[in-house]
């Protein structure tokens, strides 16, 4: 009898070390095709870039340039928007903290995602944090400043764009 309690217990936990082994091999094997399915996405989208600048007539790594200035051009102007996005969602962070210490939910057992106590107590939350955002992306779009300061990093870009040479033609021909 004891010796097939042993056996039981000996082959419970082979199986539990072998599922155990499955799961990380199964994790690693998920992160390498996400992280090759956005190296992909990477070419791809530098590709494109380069595609439109042989469209328009324009050596590809000038075009990319260009592109590259426009882009920091953009979020350099965008910097007060993003400031005030992100102080909406600390500020949600924050109430879903609290809400999930108020309704003793998390982990497997009680998640947060099926606890009636934390979806009541976050829908203030986060009708307030729509709100907030609402308001930063509307005081972003009426801000002169930030209006002309895009139009600038357009103008800046197609300046830019005005300066790069043809592409030669041994590109053009592969």
């Amino acid at each position: 009898m004891r010796e097939k309690a042993f056996g039981l217990a000996l082959t419970a936990a082979f199986m539990l070390a072998a599922g155990a082994a499955r799961v990380d091999a199964t994790n690693a094997c998920l992160q390498d095709a996400k992280d090759t399915f956005l190296d992909c996405k990477t070419q791809c989208s530098d590709d494109f870039t380069d595609a439109k600048g042989v469209c328009r007539g324009v050596s590809p790594g000038c075009f990319a340039a260009c592109v590259d200035g426009r882009k920091e051009c953009v979020d350099t102007v965008r910097e007060p928007l993003t400031t005030c996005l992100d102080g909406c969602e600390s500020t949600l962070d924050a109430a879903r903290a609290q809400c999930k210490a108020q309704a003793g939910c998390g982990g497997s057992s009680n998640p947060c995602s099926t606890n009636a106590a934390f979806i009541e107590c976050m829908n203030a939350p986060q009708l307030a944090a729509f709100t907030c955002r609402d308001g930063c992306r509307d005081a972003f779009r009426l801000d002169p400043d930030a209006r002309a300061a895009l139009k600038a990093c357009q103008a800046g870009f197609k300046a830019c764009v005005k300066t790069c040479g043809s592409p030669s033609g041994a590109f053009l021909s592969e």
